[in-house]
């Protein structure tokens, strides 16, 4: 007698013998025991996981000799007869082979026909996605509507490609792939019942290599008998499918739990003798750090059917968790890469060294006592503190104690405030900023010839000291205003002069030039419109306590932009106010024009949000009268981009005037730009 391959010697007969793909079975079985059966079935699955099986067996019970049922006798003819394939009412069609629509209307041409010998005609037709659209739509309508008799049991491996008109006239079971746990189980019942000695280890090889397919198992059973000579041992089915000795794995792993470079070479090394799959390796590697995490997170998961469960739980003890993630992306990672490596070897090897050489940064503890304040270690910058406060006396005496960088003379007694806003623009424009005062060079630009010293690093822009920063957003004109009317404030300490000091007169001419140039400055402001001087910003005392009418009474048409930037108007409001000009005031009642070319953004509910935001502010009530023309007079938004170009101009003007930017133009052949120039106070 000839020899049976394993596969089609344990196929199963009944749907108890079936392995797995219980919830397409108790589908079919309550409707073969209830009377309750469909006319046409679509089994959809990967290869090897029972479609054709169970179509057999489905056309078994329904033309088993004692009756319908879902336990066929497999003794009676039919059962015999459609266990061999022969018989004659049941029509199995490869739709491969027969894809033309003549073969479907030739198929169906005896389907009004009865039965020959069973109880139904069934057709079988396996891979019915190979079958062309023609095809399908010579099937359609016996599909939908065959005689009592008959029964399609279809089968795929690609449902996708299927029309959707053939899909929903189909009962549509989807089969699951084998896990490996099964297999491995079914295998091991069938090498006991063949009487075949084998080793535990090597059914998991080849559970692993069937992906699912319960087929391709037992051909790879077969063959693996036949390899072995009559047994089946874990090295020679190893060696038999070209897979990754796990001693070899194991190996890596602990030379990576060791950060032992040597032992990891030598473990690739013997490797390699094998002429491995560099893939399959990363794929194995990648698998036992996968066995790990699931140890360390659920100990008593830990599987001992390869017989490394000791191995294993020793290195979910030894591998930090986080080092287990990150080894196992990537290993996935360079799998993936291995392809664009120069050659598979040298991907592998630089996997390994990347797991050797990287390690997850983890999360300091946060100190929960507050850390003792220093500031010198954390001096706050210049230009976020107010001129002139405590905290920026400190700063600037911390970075004169690191580097003395000049040497500010003392003030003039009885000096005007003009000579001490000179004194402070002098030492912000030999000073350099915060942030580069943190680190100073190695070499003081004292020690330095003249060029060397100017090149040694960037030099702060004079505009920062020609406008004054203040925490709070006032008009240029009331700020510099206020500036001279403060006491001017006490310069520091004279430092002695450093050994060589290069070239004193040219200094103090350029003192003297900065003076000039910023009278200059104080006295163009002096002559800008000033807001009166109830309308200015009084911070230190509440508005309350102030006369509102009197406030009121003072306001006028020049005092209207000093008054807007005192309201905190936002939103649209603010987009209409910013464009007002105040024309007339009568008592209460307020006459505003706004600029028509802002007019698509006025309602005349913005009257009426405007008086009551000056009401509240005033404390009274007041009545606003906005009308769309042109503008003559000054707006908000007139002051604030007059006040830009003011700014830019004396910017522009302290640049050119700069000594340092003079010899730069003269001795380098620079040009300054102009445009590049931008106000700091209104980049805030």
């Amino acid at each position: 007698m000839s020899y049976q391959v394993l596969a089609r010697k344990w196929r199963p007969r009944l749907f108890r013998e079936m392995v797995g793909q219980e919830h397409v079975l108790q589908a079919l079985i309550n409707a073969l025991d209830n009377g309750r059966l469909h006319h046409a079935y679509l089994f959809a699955g990967t290869r090897g996981v029972g479609k054709t099986t169970i179509a057999r067996i489905l056309a078994k019970c329904l033309n088993c000799e004692s009756g319908v049922s879902s336990e066929p006798c497999g003794q009676c003819t039919a059962c015999c007869e459609i266990a061999e394939g022969r018989f004659v009412d049941l029509i199995e069609v490869d739709a491969a082979s027969r894809t033309k629509v003549e073969d479907t209307r030739e198929l169906l041409e005896n389907v009004q026909y009865a039965p020959t010998r069973g109880r139904y005609k069934v057709y079988l037709i396996d891979e019915v996605h190979m079958l062309s659209n023609s095809s399908f739509n010579a099937l359609l309508k016996t599909l939908e509507e065959p005689p009592p008799h008959v029964k399609f049991l279809l089968a795929t491996t690609d449902p996708q490609k299927l029309p959707v008109t053939v899909l929903s006239r189909c009962l549509q079971f989807n089969l699951k792939n084998m896990s490996p746990e099964r297999v491995v189980e079914h295998l091991r019942f069938v090498l006991e019942q063949e009487m075949v000695p084998f080793e535990e280890g090597a059914l998991w090889h080849l559970g692993r290599a069937a992906d699912g397919s319960m087929r391709d198992a037992m051909s790879l059973t077969d063959q693996a008998i036949a390899f072995g000579g009559g047994k089946i041992s874990e090295a020679e089915v190893r060696a038999m499918l070209g897979s990754i000795d796990s001693g070899l794995v194991w190996k890596l792993l602990q030379a990576l739990a060791d950060e032992s470079a040597p032992a990891l070479f030598a473990a690739v090394e013997e490797l390699a003798q094998q002429a491995p799959d560099y893939s399959a390796a990363l794929a194995e590697l990648a698998n036992n750090l996968h066995r790990i995490a699931v140890a360390q997170v659920l100990p008593q998961s830990v599987d001992n059917a390869l017989g490394d469960g000791e191995r294993l739980s020793e290195h979910a003890a030894r591998i930090a968790p986080e080092n287990v993630q990150l080894y196992y992306q990537m290993a996935l990672l360079a799998r993936r890469d291995l392809s664009l490596a120069p050659d598979p070897r040298s991907g592998f090897e630089m996997a390994l060294l990347r797991m050797l050489a990287f390690r997850p940064q983890g999360v300091a503890d946060i100190p929960r006592a507050s850390l003792p304040h220093s500031n010198a270690a954390q001096p706050q910058p210049a230009a976020e503190r107010p001129a002139g406060t405590p905290g920026a006396e400190a700063a600037a005496e911390v970075t004169a104690e690191k580097k003395p960088l000049t040497n500010p003379e003392p003030a003039e007694a009885g000096g005007a405030p003009v000579e001490a806003v000179a004194h402070r623009m002098e030492q912000s424009q030999a000073e350099p900023p915060a942030a580069e005062r943190v680190a100073p060079p190695l070499v003081e630009p004292e020690s330095m010839p003249p060029q060397a010293a100017e090149t040694a690093g960037p030099v702060t822009p004079p505009q920062a000291a020609v406008v004054e920063r203040s925490p709070e957003p006032v008009p240029a004109p009331v700020a510099v205003a206020e500036e001279l009317a403060s006491p001017a404030p006490q310069p520091p300490a004279p430092v002695p002069p450093p050994p060589a000091a290069p070239d004193l007169s040219a200094q103090q001419d350029a003192r003297a030039a900065l003076r000039e140039q910023l009278r200059q400055q104080v006295a163009q402001v002096e002559s800008a419109p000033v807001p009166p001087q109830e309308s200015r910003p009084q911070p230190q005392q509440p508005v309350a306590e102030k006369p509102a009418s009197a406030r009121l009474d003072a306001l006028s048409p020049g005092s209207w932009p000093a008054l807007y930037s005192q309201l905190g108007v936002s939103g649209i409001l603010h987009s209409i106010a910013f464009h007002l000009e105040l024309v007339g005031r009568h008592d209460n009642i307020l006459s505003f024009t706004l600029d028509e070319s802002y007019s698509s953004l006025y309602d005349e509910v913005h009257q009426r949000r405007l008086a009551d935001l000056l009401g509240d502010f005033f404390q009274q009530s007041v009545t606003v009268h906005i009308q769309v023309g042109q503008v003559q007079g000054t707006t908000p938004a007139r002051l604030a981009a007059a006040t830009r170009e003011a700014r830019l101009a004396a910017a522009r003007d302290a640049l050119s005037a700069d000594p340092l930017v003079q010899e730069l133009q003269q001795e380098l052949g620079a040009e300054l730009q102009p445009d590049s120039v931008e106000s700091l106070v209104d980049a805030e």
